[in-house]
C-alpha cells in the first residue's frame, strides 16, 4: 500500500510538473506580448517566441529593453509568489511554480552563447556583459529554490529529479515550439 501512495504521489507531482512548465512558458510568452501590443506593434507569441508580426518594424532600444525585460519580470514575480505562498503551506504540489522560473532562466542563460535571450539582449542594450543581467536573474531565483528547500526541508534528491524532469520538459517546449510554431495570437 505504501508503494502504490508513493507511485500516487509521484504522478501527480510530475503532472504538476508539466503544467507547472506549460503555465510558466505561456504566461512568460504573454507577457513579452503584452509588452509589444501595449507600445503600440501588431505581436504574436507562441509557447518560446513573441515578437512583432512584421519585421520590418524596427524597435528602439528603450522598447528592446521593455518588451525583452516584461517576460523575466513576470516569471520573476510568479517565483516570489510562489515563494512567498510556500512559506506559509508547505505544499510540495506548489513547488513547480517556483522551481521552473528558475530552471527557464537557468536555460535562457545558457542559450544566450547561441543567441541573446532576453536577459542577454538587455545586458548588450545596457551595454553589460551578455550574461551579467542573466546572472543576477539566475542567482536571485537559485537563492528563492535554496531558501524554500531549508524551511520546508525538500530533499536534494526531490530538486535533482525536479530539475532533471524540468530540463526535459523545457527541451520538449523548445522542439515542439521550433517545429510547429502553433501561434497563441
Amino acid at each position: 500500500m505504501k508503494i502504490y501512495k508513493q507511485k500516487v504521489a509521484f504522478i501527480k507531482y510530475i503532472t504538476i510538473l508539466i503544467i507547472a512548465t506549460f503555465l510558466t512558458f505561456f504566461f512568460h510568452e504573454m507577457s513579452h506580448w503584452i509588452a509589444y501590443e501595449l507600445l503600440g506593434y501588431d505581436a504574436s507569441f507562441t509557447l518560446n517566441g513573441a515578437g512583432v508580426k512584421d519585421a520590418s518594424k524596427k524597435l528602439s532600444k528603450t522598447e528592446q529593453i521593455i518588451t525583452s525585460a516584461s517576460g523575466p519580470i513576470f516569471t520573476i514575480i510568479q517565483a516570489i509568489v510562489f515563494y512567498l505562498i510556500l512559506k506559509k503551506r508547505n505544499n510540495i504540489l506548489l513547488y513547480p511554480f517556483l522551481f521552473l522560473p528558475f530552471v527557464m532562466r537557468l536555460g535562457a542563460a545558457w542559450a544566450n552563447q547561441f543567441q541573446p535571450n532576453d536577459e542577454g539582449r538587455i545586458s548588450l542594450n545596457l551595454n553589460l556583459n551578455l550574461y551579467t543581467i542573466s546572472s543576477i536573474v539566475v542567482i536571485f531565483l537559485f537563492f528563492l529554490i535554496f531558501k524554500i528547500s531549508k524551511y520546508n526541508k525538500f530533499s536534494l534528491f526531490l530538486n535533482v529529479i525536479t530539475f532533471v524532469i524540468s530540463c526535459i520538459l523545457m527541451l520538449g517546449i523548445a522542439y515542439f515550439d521550433a517545429k510547429y510554431k502553433l501561434r497563441f495570437i
